[in-house]
């Protein structure tokens, strides 16, 4: 009876959290370009390896659903990830969330361990939709019921469900675009596909020959590049095989340069009669770009018709451009959504809904297909700018300050830059809470364009945004944006990083960099045997406000530890001249970091230790202590003093628990990391931005220097990562899954 309660009372915390899957607000391409499982895959990071059988992470029989994606390289699937993680712990029910990264090996070992771990459901992204039946087996032998989630396990009867875009309509989309813009008969028809080792290639061929055929047979389209396609044009369906003959002459292979060089020969082919006005199935954005430019370049082509998909914001500007005519848009937003929806019905004991079904050479797979939506420059702004996909300010000829009319936008939010996962699933969660909150927002990035960043900052107070939440791109320069927001009645919050030079800043939302840097002293001063012990210092760039908090967190505990002969500074004789001063200005501070400076590069990092052993003495070495900047520096200078002879033994600092890092730990190579868990960093920027908008004041601990005034802060807390406690710091808390690691203890 509890069992049951609790199944119901995860179905209906779900009815309440949906609607906040499909609210945000992507702003790099959700859905990945439409392309073959191998060519999205990369190799895995070194730190990474299968899954092990180990399962203390999560108890036998709690994890109630198990989810296998691709790759965690690309943006995509880090903001499917983070989706789903938000979606099942509102609902109630357990998940666990692995990557395969291109390897159907690991894919295989993955869906083991979260079998062992007892999972009720799992929801799989098959590398290779054949070599997945193995695993969708295993499951299904385990009694765990199988979702196939955006590519199709094939030649299996072990799938139970498959959440896919309906990727017939796709092709049906394009087929009935270029119908609506033909005119009478003889209209020049080329046809481009996708790889031929790819179903969904087949699906859209499939869509798109379902509504053409019928007009090539009347004669209203000619094929001008398929002497397969002209041979079937009478024959409204197709066999796979004869598809395959078709696709075989017209593939792209998902590739650009393939596709433009096959558009080109099919020009240098083509006569006069078989250009002028043509139309063209292109078969995704990226290829329908490269054709569209061979098409253009054509002076025999007077005007060109040209379909795709992904809504890649490329294509996008290209359509508002009139370069090329259409995309489908599929919103991943739906996809997740429909995906947790299956997953808690058959935690339910209930069966998720069913529209049509797919073959996948075995069985028809059930499915409800997630809809589609076709984009022209018709209805480009009200598609993807005023449905929340992607904020105007990301295209040219757009009118960027209709997209949201003013006054009604609540809060804004620019970051830096969406080509680091870090900052997308920063976005995600920040969409995602706004919208459960009910305060409307939107999330800009500045790719690392300090103009950039102003431009974006004065779009959204044209929108009438009442709290901006920055991340500078460069701390001075930012102030102008700041200044700019305060002037238009906005409230500020400085995010991650500090806004400088200007009292127009009033939160700042950070973790403690003090704090970490007291980490850093207090792990050597615990670890430290007598007197004498040799101290290097290490730092990151003299250009970032943050290094010098980090440094000054270190000084604030190893100072008195330097003054009274514990640690001996071997690499500084800035430091060593300052030894006996407990408080350092930042001018003193400049001076040590700039003797000191690893300018956060690994490889300067390495270069400087390693000049630094080249000049030290035996008596310099043996045991010793280091302080380093973050993780990626801590490795680089590990192994510089690790590959030294005379080192007998090293504890080393680091911070951002970087899963290369936590390896290292695991492997004694690596001392020590701060966590610094984004989830508490993102929750007290909600937490400010809301009070606020409620005009109220955010709650404040402290107040940081920002050159101007001392802006109030409440940092958020971080996490001292050594061997004895990293099983409970980064896996057990669900940072990261215990499978990321090798022989964790």
């Amino acid at each position: 009876m509890m069992k049951q309660f609790r199944v119901m009372s995860l179905m209906a915390a779900a009815g309440l959290f949906l609607a906040a899957c499909t609210g945000a607000t992507p702003a790099a391409p959700t859905a990945a370009p439409t392309k073959p499982a191998a060519a999205a895959t990369t190799a895995a990071p070194a730190a990474t390896t299968a899954a092990p059988a180990a399962t203390a992470a999560v108890p036998a029989g709690k994890l109630a659903v198990g989810i296998v994606l691709p790759t965690k390289d690309e943006p995509r699937w880090i903001q499917d990830q983070t989706r789903f993680q938000d979606a099942f712990k509102a609902a109630g029910a357990d998940v666990e969330i692995l990557f395969s990264q291109g390897d159907s090996a690991k894919e295989k070992a993955n869906v083991e361990a979260l079998i062992t771990k007892g999972i009720k459901v799992l929801i799989l992204t098959p590398q290779d939709g054949n070599a997945a039946a193995a695993s969708a087996e295993a499951a299904r032998k385990a009694g765990v019921k199988v979702i196939s989630y955006d590519r199709l396990i094939r030649g299996t009867d072990a799938v139970d469900y498959y959440v896919t875009f309906d990727s017939v309509a796709v092709g049906e989309a394009w087929g009935q675009y270029l119908i609506d813009n033909a005119k009478d008969k003889g209209n020049n028809l080329y046809l481009y596909a996708g790889a031929a080792s790819d179903n969904n290639a087949f699906l859209f061929f499939e869509g798109a020959w379902n509504k053409l055929q019928p007009k090539i047979a009347d004669g209203t389209f000619v094929i001008k590049n398929s002497s397969e396609a002209v041979g079937l044009k009478d024959k409204a369906k197709l066999s796979r095989d004869e598809m395959a003959k078709i696709i075989g002459q017209v593939t792209t292979n998902w590739d650009f340069n393939t596709a433009k060089g096959l558009a080109e020969a099919n020009l240098t082919k083509a006569g006069a009669a078989d250009k002028g006005n043509v139309y063209i199935v292109a078969p995704n954005d990226g290829t329908a770009r490269a054709i569209a430019d061979a098409f253009a370049a054509d002076k025999a082509v007077t005007k060109y018709y040209i379909t795709g998909q992904d809504a890649e914001k490329a294509s996008v500007q290209y359509i508002i451009d009139g370069k090329q005519s259409m995309t489908v848009l599929k919103d991943v937003r739906t996809l997740v959504k429909d995906a947790i929806a299956a997953a808690l019905a058959y935690l339910k004991n209930e069966t998720p809904a069913k529209t049509t079904t797919y073959n996948n050479g075995k069985i028809d797979v059930p499915a409800k297909p997630s809809a589609i939506v076709t984009v022209t420059k018709d209805n480009v702004k009200a598609a993807v700018i005023d449905s929340g996909y992607y904020p105007a300010t990301d295209f040219k000829g757009l009118d960027a300050g209709a997209a949201v009319p003013a006054g009604k936008l609540a809060v804004g939010i620019v970051l830096p830059t969406k080509d680091e996962p870090r900052w997308i699933q920063d976005q995600t969660r920040f969409q995602d809470a706004f919208k459960a909150a009910g305060a409307e927002v939107e999330i800009l990035f500045s790719q690392g364009d300090s103009a950039r960043e102003k431009a974006n900052v004065e779009a959204l107070i044209t929108k009438g945004i009442k709290v901006l939440i920055l991340t500078p791109q460069d701390g001075n320069a930012a102030a102008a944006a700041a200044e700019a927001a305060r002037k238009a009645g906005v409230k500020v919050i400085s995010y991650d990083r500090l806004i400088r030079g200007t009292d127009a800043v009033d939160y700042y939302v950070t973790f403690d960099s003090v704090a970490v840097g007291e980490a850093w002293g207090q792990y050597l001063i615990d670890n430290a045997k007598d007197k004498g012990n040799n101290l290097y210092l290490y730092a990151g760039a003299a250009s970032d406000n943050n290094a010098f908090l980090f440094f000054e967190g270190a000084w604030n505990k190893l100072q008195p530890k330097i003054a009274d002969g514990t640690f001996v500074i071997k690499n500084s004789s800035e430091a060593v001249g300052l030894k006996d001063k407990a408080k350092l200005s930042r001018d003193e501070m400049a001076k040590i970091i700039g003797q000191v400076t690893t300018n956060w590069d690994f490889n300067t990092a390495k270069g400087l230790a390693e000049a630094n052993l080249t000049k030290a003495g035996a008596a310099d070495k043996g045991n010793v202590y280091i302080v380093a900047p973050n993780d990626g520096t801590a490795r680089a200078i590990a192994d510089a003093f690790a590959a030294d002879k005379a080192v007998t033994k090293y504890y080393i600092t680091g911070q951002d628990a970087e899963k290369a890092s936590v390896q290292y730990i695991i492997d004694g190579k690596q001392s020590m990391t701060v966590l610094k868990d984004v989830r508490t960093l993102v929750k007290d920027a909600i937490a400010a931005a809301l009070a606020y908008t409620k005009g109220e004041t955010p709650a404040k601990t402290t107040t940081y220097n920002n050159g101007k005034i001392d802006v109030p802060a409440k940092p958020s807390a971080i996490v001292t990562v050594t061997k004895a406690n990293v099983k409970a710091a980064v896996i057990d808390s669900g940072y990261y899954p215990a499978s990321d690691f090798k022989n964790l203890p």
